[in-house]
């Protein structure tokens, strides 16, 4: 990953089609998530980004990846943080 990939999220085109992820799952895929790194401020930030970047209770990758980058970008979480994050939400999205 370049420097300015770090600083401005990935060329990936990851997925636009939207999928209904409600508030409680989004909760649950932070919370259980395998990073260990992240303190219930962290988790409440992302829970709350998340909810916020739903439109009408469906969100797509696209969107996960770019708010996550955001909160990357403005040092609320750190990179680490986000890919094990975005890998939850990669996994939840393939099987439905």
């Amino acid at each position: 990953m370049g420097f300015f990939d770090y600083i401005f999220g990935s060329n990936a085109a990851y997925s636009s089609e939207m999928k209904a992820v409600s508030r409680e799952q989004i909760r649950m895929f932070v919370s259980q998530s395998s990073v260990r790194t992240l303190d219930s401020k962290e988790e409440d930030a992302i829970e709350d980004a998340l909810a916020t970047a739903r439109q009408d209770g469906k969100i797509s990758l696209q969107k996960v990846d770019k708010t996550l980058q955001s909160l990357v970008s403005k040092r609320v979480i750190s990179i680490n943080d986000k890919k094990g994050v975005f890998t939850l939400f990669e996994q939840y999205f393939e099987s439905r």
